[in-house]
């Protein structure tokens, strides 16, 4: 019986062995393998999943926030405006192919697209000049957070809009500030 344990333990060895080597080979091969082409970066146009481009797009004007909830309004914000702008050149950014993360203290949330002009709790919107969901280079166009919970009016908010394929616009306000009326009041 003592030789068939040794035996099992020498074959879980070989086979521990295989796994390390065939797993090593595959980590070289899919970066590139830098050692071998004289320690050179790999070309990120080989890897599109990596490569993201520049951000086409930048904050345009001042982060505003109001409540929608009565009674919380001043003290809390859940409804959050803000103003981008295309700087690319060329094709327009579909925005309704963006990915929209927020980020305030404890709170983190990815945004759902909103197919309303007023989103409803946890997804966001934009108003394009158009009126459809591209934006052209040159173009701003207004982007509408509803967070699915209430933040302190003066915590610190990081906004994220990433159109598909290029890197994403980080929008960061020191404090969201009520705005002096809402947006469905203008």
């Amino acid at each position: 019986m003592g030789g068939s344990e040794v035996h099992t333990h020498l074959e879980f060895a070989a086979i521990f062995a295989a796994f390390v080597a065939v797993t090593t080979l595959f980590s070289l091969v899919s970066s590139g393998a830098g050692g071998m082409n004289g320690g050179s970066t790999p070309d990120l146009d080989m890897y599109p999943a990596f490569a993201a481009g520049e951000p086409y797009l930048e904050q345009v004007g001042e982060v505003t926030g109001f409540s929608s909830i009565q009674g919380l309004s001043g003290t809390f914000v859940d409804t959050v405006a803000v103003r981008v702008a295309h700087t690319g050149e060329g094709n327009p950014v579909d925005l309704a192919r963006a990915t929209v993360t927020v980020m305030a203290g404890t709170y983190l949330e990815i945004l759902a697209p909103s197919k309303d002009t007023f989103p409803e709790p946890g997804t966001w919107s934009a108003a394009t000049p158009r009126g459809d969901n591209l934006l052209g280079a040159g173009e701003e166009c207004t982007i509408r957070l509803r967070l699915d919970r209430p933040i302190p009016a003066g915590e610190s908010l990081t906004v994220l809009v990433r159109p598909e394929g290029n890197a994403p616009c980080s929008i960061t306000s020191p404090a969201c500030a009520p705005a002096p009326s809402s947006p469905e009041k203008d």
